[in-house]
Order: structure tokens, then C-alpha cells, then sequence
């Protein structure tokens, strides 16, 4: 254990994450937003809007770098609220599956949902504060303000109307893999953007498939791995990230442990496909990691039958497993009686 905590400290100044939704179009890569952009996982910055410093447990985030040595002094493992609370996820449906879990044990995916956030639309740059550590820089995003709420931003040109129940895509992308898994829900236009609304309304994924698709327009279907034992709120289904990082602490951070991926990569997901992030980069140089590009993963969501007409923000959020964040974005949806023409 003392040389994993060595090669953590030596790393961490350099760790993130970053992902955003991209279909439906998504607020946090502006009013412009498309999903015809071919930028996946990150388009116009828009994977720059995060909660730093999340755990299970805890009532707030701790708003700072929180990976086991700002947060919690001198007990690196430790919760830094102080709340005992353990793991529900179970354990066939971890992404970080180390030996003992002592790493992972208090991040937002061992107990999906329970984690509070800074934002339910994501905070520029994941921080009131200055985030360079996570690199979480909030000048980068469309609002060049770092602490910026997501939920302040306007919404998207591009209208993306469904019918009420309906079975539409939805889809996100990441540039850097912390694992865990992710869930889509729906607020009311005209409500307060709040994790207390979002989650009045949860979206149920449909069918055991989902698609991985690439920039070039390649796509690839594969199993997914639903969960909604041990979710956040109770029963609620989230589905697992499909693709593995690297077998490390840090998911292949610098390359360390990229030989190998955390659990089997899905049928389809060759040695360019999975790890921690897209080669040829200063985090992950070209000879140490085989990753060209991370797909977007595709699923189906249901549009409840008895859902009221009307325009709704959608929050997509994603629970990190290798560190303390939670990604979130939010877009806009038009739902339409059944009976409705779509224009």
C-alpha cells in the first residue's frame, strides 16, 4: 500500500475527468450546441462542468482538489465529513474493482445518487474556486468564469422534441475514464434546476443494449449493464460505464498500469478503444497508452406514457468511481402528446 500511495501523491496534480452529454444537445457547450458536432465528449469545453470533491455521505461537497489529501489530512481514506456510510453498490457492477476498495470506497459511485453535487447543470470548472489541480479550468468554458452554475446557463437553439411514451436516444462522451456509471432525469422549464427536482423525474433506460459510437460514424453495439439495486433514490436505474480504465488507482494516469484494463472490455473495444485517456497527450504520452478515442455511448431512454406535455430541462449526471467528481449537463426537451405530430 505505501508504494500506491507514493505514485497517488506523485500524480495527483494532474488528474480529471471530463465528459458531457451530447444528445440531446447540451446548455454547457453553448446556445449554439448541436449534435451534429463531431467533437465527441467534449464539445466547445463543455467537459469542463463538474462537482469536485463529492462522497457518499456527505451533505455537501467539499469544493477543493478531495483526492485523499486536502480533504482529509492526515488520513488520506478516510470520509472527510465524517459519515459512515458504506458501500451499496454491489460489487459485480464496480469499474474500479482494486483489491480491499480503499481508494475508491467513499467516491460517488459506490452508493449511485447519494452524493451531493454543486450543481445538478454542472459548475464551471467543478469549483468556486481556482480547480487548476483538478484540471477544472472555468475560463475555458463558453462563460470564461470559473464557478459558473450550469443551471443559469440558457437554453440551446436546436429543438429536440419526443413524443410522450416513447422509447429516444441519448447520448454522452468522455475524454478522460474515472469509471462509475451515469443516469438521465428531467426538471420542468420554469422550476428550480435542483437534484430535488431532477430526481422527481428519473428517465428508465430501455432494453440491455447500448451502442458505442465513433466520430467516423462507426458504431458498435454491445451489452449494457444496468443497475438499480443500491441506487440513489431507491430502485432508480443507472447504467454501469461499459468501457474499463486502465488497472491502476488512477485508471492509467501517466500510463501507469495501462498493460491492462480495470474488467473486460465490451465486444468490439479493442487495445484503441479502452484506458484512461486518448494517447499523445502530455497525461498519457503515445508509448505508454493505446487509446486513440473514446466513443460515445448510446442508449435508449423511455419517455413516460403519462408524462404531462410541455418543455423540460434534461440533467444528465455521471458518478465518478477513481475520484471524488460528478458530472453533470443539462439540454432541452419538448414532449409532445402521443398522438402528436413531430415537427
Amino acid at each position: 500500500m505505501s508504494i500506491q500511495v507514493v505514485l497517488i501523491a506523485a500524480l495527483v496534480t494532474e488528474i480529471s475527468g471530463h465528459g458531457s452529454m451530447n444528445i440531446p444537445p447540451t446548455r454547457n457547450a453553448g446556445v449554439d450546441a448541436t449534435i451534429k458536432d463531431d467533437n465527441n465528449g467534449c464539445q466547445h469545453a463543455s467537459c469542463m462542468w463538474f462537482s469536485q470533491g463529492c462522497y457518499i455521505g456527505c451533505s455537501n461537497c467539499t469544493d477543493n482538489y478531495g483526492y485523499g489529501f486536502d480533504d482529509f489530512g492526515t488520513n488520506r481514506f478516510a470520509n472527510p465529513c465524517g459519515s459512515k456510510m458504506v458501500q451499496t453498490l454491489p460489487k459485480q457492477y464496480e469499474t474500479y474493482p482494486i483489491p480491499g476498495g480503499v481508494w475508491a470506497a467513499n467516491h460517488p459511485w459506490r452508493a449511485p445518487g447519494s452524493s451531493a453535487v454543486l450543481d445538478s447543470c454542472g459548475l464551471s470548472g467543478g469549483s468556486y474556486v481556482d480547480n487548476w489541480r483538478a484540471a477544472g479550468d472555468g475560463k475555458s468554458t463558453v462563460v470564461h468564469k470559473q464557478g459558473f452554475p450550469g443551471s443559469a446557463l440558457p437554453r440551446v437553439k436546436e429543438k429536440t422534441t419526443w413524443k410522450a411514451g416513447s422509447v429516444v436516444d441519448v447520448a454522452w462522451g468522455m475524454y478522460v475514464n474515472h469509471g462509475g456509471g451515469y443516469i438521465y432525469r428531467l426538471c420542468p422549464v420554469g422550476s428550480n434546476l435542483t437534484e430535488e427536482c431532477f430526481w422527481k423525474q428519473v428517465l428508465k433506460f430501455h432494453g440491455d443494449k447500448q451502442v458505442l459510437r465513433w466520430s467516423n460514424g462507426t458504431e458498435v453495439q454491445i451489452p449494457a449493464t444496468r443497475v438499480s439495486t443500491g441506487t440513489f433514490p431507491e430502485g432508480s436505474m443507472w447504467s454501469m460505464i461499459p468501457i474499463p480504465a486502465c488497472a491502476s488507482e488512477l485508471g492509467g494516469q501517466q500510463g501507469v498500469g495501462c498493460e491492462r484494463p480495470q474488467f473486460p472490455p465490451p465486444p468490439g473495444c479493442d487495445a484503441s478503444c479502452w484506458g484512461y485517456q486518448p494517447r499523445d497527450t502530455q497525461r498519457c504520452p503515445h508509448d505508454q497508452c493505446a487509446t486513440t478515442e473514446f466513443p460515445d455511448i448510446v442508449d435508449q431512454v423511455e419517455v413516460p406514457a403519462d408524462l404531462s406535455p410541455g418543455d423540460y430541462v434534461i440533467s444528465w449526471r455521471w458518478d465518478c468511481e477513481g475520484t471524488p467528481q460528478i458530472w453533470n449537463g443539462c439540454g432541452d426537451v419538448t414532449v409532445v402528446g402521443a398522438g402528436d405530430v413531430l415537427v
